[in-house]
């Protein structure tokens, strides 16, 4: 990951088991995914696009999103997921 990217917020999934699967977003728009295949496949990392993510996938990102962050950011994200809420 670059360190010179300015990171807005993270959503790190709280699943039950043993796998992330997390995304980090940045002001440039980019979004970073964190991700574990398997028990020998983990901390992976790529770069997606907002069309990568499922739409339930969205909605528990802004879900979490508005519960932790202000307006500001809750508006940020969802310019960056493409989300029309």
């Amino acid at each position: 990951m670059e360190n010179n990217k300015k990171q807005i917020w993270a959503y790190l999934s709280m699943k039950k088991g043993m796998f992330d699967n997390d995304y980090y977003f940045y002001e440039d728009g980019t979004i970073l995914h964190r991700y574990d295949r398997s028990m020998k496949d983990y901390n992976l990392e790529s770069y997606v696009l907002p069309s990568n993510i499922s739409d339930s996938e969205k909605e528990k990102i802004i879900s979490k999103c508005e519960s932790e962050c202000n307006q500001e950011i809750v508006n940020q994200i969802k310019i960056i997921l493409k989300v029309n809420k």
